[in-house]
Parts: C-alpha cells; sequence; structure tokens
C-alpha cells in the first residue's frame, strides 16, 4: 500500500506527464494529498459524486491532483468542464449522452467521468437534465460535481440506491502533516510554533494556510506574524488575504487592483489596463502560488470525440484571481488610498484609448468595478443604449442603485434609465424618467445635443403611453430624420429614433414612412453590432408588410427573425429582445392562417398579457385578431366574437386599427345574421372616412336581406374607394361582387370581378375572400371552375381545391352559429359537461339535417337506439323538436 500510495504521489506531482485535456494544471508548490485521494477513489464508484465547499477549501486542485495520480481514473475517460464556460451547458449535455452511446455500443465500457468545476454556476435546466438521468439511467453516468453548496438534486432515493454520494468540505481540511510541508514549502520554515499555530488557526482549510504562510515568509520575525495572525477576531481567509495583499509589492498590488474584477485576465489585457510592460511576468510570478492567482487557460475538448480540437496557434493563458482576493480587493478601491488613485487613473487612461478606438465592450464596467461613478456616467450616456440592447440591463440597474446621487446629477443618463425599464415592461418607471428628461431644459448650461435627441426619443415613447399626442411628435421626428441634422444625432441613438418612429407611424397607418425607417434602423442597428435591436426592428417590419396587403413578404421575414432569435439564444454571449419573437409568430401566424404560404396555421389562441409589451398596442391589436381568426377556423363564430371584444376598450387605437376591427366585427355579424350591428358598423367605418370600407358592409348587408342588385352597386363602390389591405377589403367586394352578378344572370359582370380577384390576390397568396362570403350568389367554387385566364394558373388551380373541398362559409358555420335572436334567449340549462359522447355525435348529425336512418348508419347502430339519443337529448336540452334542440345547442355551444 505504501509503495501504491508514493507513486501516486509521484504521478500527481509530474508535472510533464501527459494527462486528459481540461484538467487544470497544478502548481510548483502541490502538495500530494493520498488520504483524500482515497476518500474520493471509494466515493466516485456511484453514478454522481457532490463536492461541497467554500471558495478557497482546495477544491479544484485537490481533484485535479486525483486524476493526476492515474489511480481509479486509469482507463476512464475524463472531461473537465468549468460551468462558467461557454460552452458548459452543450458540454454536459454531449458528455452524458456519450455515456450512454457507449455503453450501448460495447458490454463492460465505462461512462467517461465527467468532472464539473463551480457547478454552482449551472443553469437550472443543467442541473434538472442531471437529475432526471440520475433517476432514470444513472448507470449510464459517471459525474464528480465541485460546488460551494448544495444543488437541488431529489436526494433520498438515489442516495438509499447508492446512486448519489456527498462530501462534505471536511474532507478537504489539510491533515497537520499535509500542512506543515505546505506551511514549509511557501513560508520556507520548520519551526515547530509556526507549523502548530497555523495549523491551528486555519484548522486545515487550504487558501488560509497558503495565504498565511506567505504572510510569514513576508514577516522579519514569523513567529510575532503568526502569533499576530492567531489574535485576529476576523474570519481568518479574510484577515489573512487582506494582509497578504499587503504584503505584495507595489507592482503586484497595482496588477491587481487594476484586474481583479476581469474574472479572467490574459497578459495582454493586463499590460493595457496598468500600463505595466512586465504585468504577464507579474501574473506568472503570482500564479506560482497555486492561490492567488491560477491558471483558467483549459485546451478546447471535443465535446463528441474527446480529443483535442486542431488551433493553428495555441492559445493565449488565461489567469484568474482568487475569490478572497477579488473582495479584499472590492474593499480596498471602496475605501480608497494612493494605490487606488494611482490604479484608477491607469484604468481610465485605458478606457479612454479604448473608446477612442471604439472598443466600448467593457468601458462602463470597468469604471464601475473601480469607482469612478462620474466617468462612468459619462460612460452610461453614451454606452447605455448599446448596453440595454445587448441584454446588459442588470449593469445599468446595479449603477443607478449604487449612484443615486450621480445619476441625479447626470441627465444624459435618464434616457438610459428609462430605456431599460422600458425593455423590461415597468412602465411606471419608465415613465417617471421619461416625464423627468422631457421636462430638463436643453438650452444653457444643461442642453447638449445628445440630451435633445434624447429627449426626442423619449417624447416618442410617452406619446405611446399617453403623456402627448402621438401625430405632431412623429412628424417632429420624420423631419429631422430627412433632414440632414440627423447626421448631428449621436450614432448609438439613431436606431433608437428610426425605430421608434417607424412603429408609431405604423400603428398610425403611414405604412410607406414606417417601411423606410425601420428598414434603416436594421440596417444601422447591424453596423453598429446591435443584433437585439436590428430584430426587434424585423419583428415590427414583419407586421408592416402583413398589414400593407405583402403578405409573401411578411411571412418569409416573420420566419428569418424567429430563425435569428433562435441562433442569439442558442449563443451564451447573446441576448434577444423579449418581445420580438412573439411579434413575428404573429405575423407569421396571420400569414399561415389566410394565404398559400403556410401547411401549418395555428390551431389554438396565446395569452396576451405575457408576450406583448403593455405599450405595443398594433401587435396586441394584431394578437387579438389572430385569435379571433383561430376560433372562427374551428368554427365557433361566438368564441371569435368574444376574443374581439379585447379590443372594444382599448385605449388610443389608431383609426386604421379601428376600421380593421369593425370590419372584422361586421364579418362575424354577417355570420350571425345580425342586421342591426352589421349595419351600425357600416355607418361608424364611413363616419370616420373609411367610405369604400363602408360600403362592402352595406353590400354584406344588402346581400343579408336579399336587396341583390343594391349589394351588386355597394360593392362596385367598394372595389373602387377601398383603402385597407388587411382585411383585403377590395378584394372580398370584388368576390362578392361575381357571386351575385353571376346570380342575376350578368355573367361578363361576373367574370370580370373573379378575374380581377384573382388577379390581385395572385402574388399575396390570399384566400379569404373566395371562402364563399355572399349568402345569395352563386358559389364561388362553380365561379372558379368556370373561369378562363387563357391558360394554366397556379393560383387558379390552387384556389378550385380549396373552395372545391368545403361549402362557403356561410353555409358551413350556420348550423353552429347561434343567431341573434337566440343568444338573446336566457337559459338555465345545464352545460355542455351533461352530454354523452353519443348523444353529442346524434346532435352534430342532427344539426347537418340528416334524418334517423343516416344517423344509424352514419354510427352503426339502430334506429331505435337512435331515438333513444335524441329523446335523452331533447330531455336534456328542454326541447321538444328538433329545431328548437338545435337553436339551444347553438346558444350554449354545443355545435
Amino acid at each position: 500500500m505504501a509503495s501504491d500510495a508514493e507513486g501516486r504521489r509521484r504521478a500527481a506531482t509530474d508535472l510533464t506527464r501527459p494527462v486528459a485535456a481540461g484538467i487544470p494544471r497544478l502548481p510548483r508548490t502541490y502538495v500530494p494529498r493520498s488520504a483524500l485521494w482515497e476518500r474520493l477513489d471509494a466515493a466516485t464508484g456511484a453514478p454522481m459524486t457532490l463536492l461541497v465547499a467554500p471558495a478557497g477549501a482546495g477544491k479544484t486542485l485537490a481533484v485535479a491532483g486525483w486524476l493526476r495520480s492515474d489511480a481509479t481514473t486509469a482507463g476512464t475517460d475524463v472531461l473537465w468542464i468549468r460551468a462558467d464556460d461557454d460552452r458548459a451547458q452543450e458540454r454536459v449535455r454531449d458528455a452524458l449522452d456519450r455515456g450512454a452511446d457507449a455503453l450501448g455500443a460495447a458490454d463492460g465500457a465505462r461512462p467517461p467521468l465527467v468532472v464539473v468545476d463551480d457547478a454552482h454556476e449551472l443553469p437550472a435546466s443543467v442541473v434538472r437534465l442531471l437529475d432526471e438521468r440520475l433517476n432514470d439511467a444513472p448507470h449510464t453516468m459517471q459525474v464528480l460535481l465541485l460546488s460551494r453548496w448544495d444543488l437541488p438534486f431529489v436526494r433520498l432515493a438515489p442516495q438509499m440506491l447508492g446512486h448519489l454520494t456527498t462530501l462534505r468540505g471536511d474532507v478537504l481540511r489539510l491533515t497537520d502533516s499535509e500542512c506543515a510541508r505546505l506551511v514549509e514549502v511557501h513560508a520556507g520554515t520548520t519551526d515547530p510554533e509556526v507549523l502548530s499555530a497555523i495549523s491551528v488557526r486555519t484548522e486545515g482549510w487550504c487558501a488560509a494556510v497558503v495565504l498565511t504562510a506567505r504572510l510569514v515568509a513576508a514577516s522579519p520575525d514569523p513567529v510575532a506574524a503568526v502569533h499576530r495572525v492567531s489574535r485576529g477576531n476576523s474570519r481568518v481567509a479574510d484577515q489573512v488575504a487582506s494582509e497578504v495583499f499587503a504584503t505584495l509589492s507595489a507592482q503586484e498590488r497595482h496588477l491587481l487592483l487594476c484586474t481583479a474584477a476581469e474574472g479572467v485576465v490574459t497578459a495582454a489585457t493586463a499590460r493595457h489596463l496598468t500600463r505595466d510592460p512586465a504585468a504577464g511576468e507579474v501574473l506568472d510570478g503570482l500564479e506560482s502560488t497555486g492561490v492567488l492567482v491560477t491558471r483558467a487557460d483549459v485546451e478546447a475538448v471535443d465535446a463528441t470525440e474527446g480529443s483535442l480540437l486542431e488551433r493553428p496557434d495555441p492559445p493565449e493563458v488565461r489567469y484568474r484571481v482568487h475569490p478572497l482576493l477579488v473582495e479584499v480587493v472590492r474593499r480596498r478601491i471602496v475605501s480608497g488610498g494612493v494605490d487606488v488613485e494611482l490604479a484608477r487613473a491607469t484604468v481610465l487612461r485605458a478606457v479612454h484609448l479604448d473608446v477612442a478606438r471604439g472598443v466600448r465592450d467593457d468601458a462602463f464596467r470597468r469604471l464601475v468595478d473601480l469607482g469612478l461613478a462620474d466617468a462612468a456616467a459619462e460612460q452610461l450616456a453614451v454606452e447605455g443604449p448599446l448596453l440595454v440592447v445587448r441584454g446588459r440591463s442588470k449593469d445599468v440597474r446595479a449603477f443607478s442603485q449604487r449612484w443615486p446621487d450621480v445619476v441625479e446629477a447626470h441627465p444624459e443618463t435618464w434616457f438610459v434609465l428609462a430605456l431599460e425599464r422600458w425593455a423590461h415592461a415597468d412602465v411606471p418607471a419608465a415613465v417617471h424618467w421619461i416625464e423627468r428628461l422631457v421636462a430638463h431644459p436643453t438650452d444653457g448650461d444643461g442642453g447638449t445635443e445628445r440630451l435633445a435627441a434624447q429627449q426626442l426619443c423619449a417624447r416618442l415613447l410617452g406619446a405611446r403611453v399617453g403623456l402627448e399626442p402621438a401625430e405632431p411628435v412623429v412628424d417632429e421626428a420624420q423631419v429631422l430624420i430627412d433632414s440632414p441634422e440627423l447626421g448631428s444625432v449621436p450614432t448609438e441613438l439613431r436606431p433608437h429614433l428610426l425605430r421608434e418612429t417607424g412603429t408609431s407611424q405604423m400603428g398610425m397607418g403611414r405604412l410607406r414612412e414606417a417601411e423606410t425607417n425601420l428598414i434603416r434602423a436594421v440596417r444601422l442597428s447591424e453596423d453598429l453590432r446591435m443584433p437585439a435591436h436590428a430584430l426587434s426592428a424585423m419583428s415590427h417590419l414583419s407586421c408592416l408588410y402583413w398589414m400593407d396587403g405583402r403578405e409573401h413578404v411578411a411571412g418569409p421575414l416573420a420566419a428569418r427573425t424567429l430563425e435569428v432569435l433562435a441562433q442569439e439564444a442558442s449563443d451564451p454571449h447573446g441576448w434577444t429582445p423579449p418581445y420580438a419573437g412573439h411579434r413575428a409568430r404573429t405575423s407569421l401566424d396571420l400569414v399561415a392562417l389566410s394565404t398559400r404560404y403556410s401547411a401549418d396555421p395555428p390551431d389554438e389562441p396565446r395569452p396576451a398579457e405575457s408576450t406583448t409589451h403593455p405599450c405595443d398596442t398594433t401587435t396586441h391589436f394584431w394578437q387579438c385578431i389572430r385569435d379571433a381568426r383561430v376560433w372562427l377556423a374551428r368554427g365557433s363564430v361566438v368564441r371569435s366574437e368574444r376574443t374581439l371584444q379585447r379590443l372594444l376598450a382599448a385605449p388610443l387605437l389608431p383609426s386604421r386599427l379601428r376600421a380593421v376591427l369593425l370590419i372584422e366585427r361586421a364579418f362575424l355579424a354577417a355570420l350571425c345574421d345580425d342586421h342591426r350591428t352589421l349595419h351600425d358598423l357600416a355607418e361608424e367605418l364611413a363616419t370616420h372616412g373609411w367610405s369604400g370600407e363602408a360600403a362592402l358592409l352595406r353590400g354584406v348587408h344588402a346581400d343579408m336581406v336579399g336587396e341583390l342588385r343594391r349589394a351588386v352597386e355597394h360593392f362596385a363602390e367598394a372595389t373602387e374607394a377601398s383603402m385597407l389591405d388587411q382585411p383585403p377589403c377590395r378584394a372580398l367586394a370584388l368576390t362578392c361582387q361575381a357571386q351575385l352578378g353571376d346570380a342575376l344572370g350578368d355573367e361578363q359582370l361576373a367574370h370580370h370581378s373573379l378575374r380581377t380577384a384573382v388577379a390581385i390576390t395572385e402574388i399575396r397568396g390570399n384566400f379569404v375572400p373566395f371562402l364563399g362570403w355572399s349568402r345569395h350568389g352563386t358559389p364561388v367554387h362553380l365561379l372558379l371552375r368556370r373561369l378562363d385566364l387563357g391558360g394554366s394558373n397556379r393560383w387558379l388551380d390552387e384556389l378550385e381545391a380549396l373552395t372545391g373541398r368545403q361549402p362557403g362559409i356561410v353555409t358551413s358555420l350556420a348550423p353552429s352559429t347561434p343567431t341573434v335572436r337566440e343568444r338573446s334567449t336566457g337559459s338555465d340549462l345545464v352545460g355542455p359537461t351533461a352530454l354523452s359522447p353519443r348523444e353529442r355525435d346524434v346532435l352534430r348529425e342532427l344539426a347537418r339535417g340528416a334524418t334517423y336512418a343516416d344517423i344509424a348508419a352514419g354510427l352503426f347502430v339502430t334506429e331505435n337506439t337512435v331515438k333513444t339519443h335524441v329523446s335523452s337529448l331533447y330531455s336534456k336540452l328542454g326541447a321538444t323538436r328538433r329545431s328548437e334542440a338545435l337553436s339551444i345547442a347553438r346558444r350554449l355551444e354545443l355545435l
């Protein structure tokens, strides 16, 4: 046994021996831990081992030494994954899949040993995956998790079955002999008093031992130094880290003050931030302790094959400062001092150089980390909009909460705070900053071109919540956009100005201007590396193209937007705007519900509250239209009407959208045979200047009451005066005119109208006008069959196939749609759940007009059985005849 232990010690400390890629390097001062290795040997026989200990306990180096000792892990494929690595989530999933594949490929194979360092940083989805795999297929995994705290696994069953072993921090405590060896290496003394005092005071915690030993080594009187530490009342690690920081050279302290907050730093970054050409050598020297600074570079491993990825050049070494020392540096920066001021001046110079070169990604964060509040506020005014659209809102919020007085003194930061709150749908907080910014004077010493541009952008947002009329501020913004003065607007504000102006214009129906502004916003956002902003503008554009009757453009653009959003979401560094995906999906669904461009239309409504911005009136409107059309496609006119009711109380609904709503309601009223509502809606449209659309509804009303020639006249007026493309009013009028013209014997009118309707809908692929909206006209499929376009036409063929498969919409929905009288009649009858499945089948056949014999044949039962079901139906519905039963069933939405 002694010879085995000695062999493991030699293997672990042989830094030249090749090991699995990714296992951290051991410092030259590493002390082998045979007793700990034996505990790990025993524990890792389970499918999952959880090693829980606080920062500084030595988890990483302990496990790295164990793996390098090459005992239990010999012949095992080892994958070392850091949880904060960009690809950690993907690599954990792939490693688990490899384990399952390996067991399935060969008998006796072992799954790879997956070591996850800093497992407390794993996303919740990966923790759930590990938990599920542990419970469902533990034999396919061998996982060792190093964490600062317990992870939320379901423990009872796996622990009882021996599938989960938990090791606590006590196993990492150094033995007296290990502690003595570590002190001897770092302090260069074997004085028993020093060794004993350090061992007792640090209680065997690795980081505390090393830091104390370094403190003792830097003292002229090691015994006095160790007694001073022993008398301390603070946590030993904090105390020792602080004292060790004080013992470092000025060059080392300067480097740590400038770089500790970076997380991971390269020698090049250190040289840039410290202005010290020797910063790389200083980092390397600190790394030699294995505690103050450690190497963070790991070789890339192909998660599928486990082989090293070929690289043309070796990656630059990266270093990570120990968390204890990072905290000491943070406190030192807060307390200030000469060395802190020197670090601030050095980093500030580096930031200015970066900004001058156009490198802004880390400028704001670095200023905040060093407590340069005023400089950070000035940078926030410039960089803030980019931070928000790049998913860095947390940094903006943290700054405003940490330095409210500084924010108060810098009005140019107020727009950024408003934008950040607006992006997260916190409208009251956003309005607070908008109102303050708009009220702030822009003349005299308090005004700048940036502030003036911010105020205009803020006013556009404010107009969307009713702080001022939208049209004047939109006009003002458009004048600026069209003028050479746009060049004076700061670059990072132009995409916001263009997008907000275009979005407002889209709701107002100014689609040409809106299209130009949104396209410019997309292009400028892409140039400025603002993909989230570009995607938001693209999703608005897809909605605009739908409104403009360009479904053939709206659909592909919405699909492309969703595709790019998915790519951005899979990027660990990416950020996606929270509402753009829903907006694009709504556009895509609307296209799918009315055109040939999708074979998979939606079949379920969606709740709008959690998926649309509370101030995005246009998207919320089209979401309701989409849901209403889904219910109509499912045959429920009543539920479609109820869905549109959500829009009746909508505040600030623009004229164009109000007109769309009136037309959608009118066609539903026509399906319900609701003469009065249809008439009133037509008059309301006319009152608001939509004469062509009003003529369309008057034609539908005249058709409903049997005045066919007057209906044709109204439809003719609608074909000339209609302005809306959604719904496709002109094509609807032409098709209804064709149906009624043919019924009146005017074949020439019917042919011309239908031919025009087919032509103007061909590129759009919109089939809604051909669903058969006329009550008294010739069925559309018969007209299409007779239509001669002088050659083959794919769109005509598609329309013939579509209309030939089903009757017109009025005919198909009439049996299941309650009339106005039926809906106005109250009833205390039982609800739909009182009917049995077979009674529902019989009810549907009765609505279809089938005889008892037809029903019996269709359901494979006898006529007497059908009569029994009918009698039961009448009894439950309180009816005495078929017409009465069907009327009640429609009212209760049983059909």
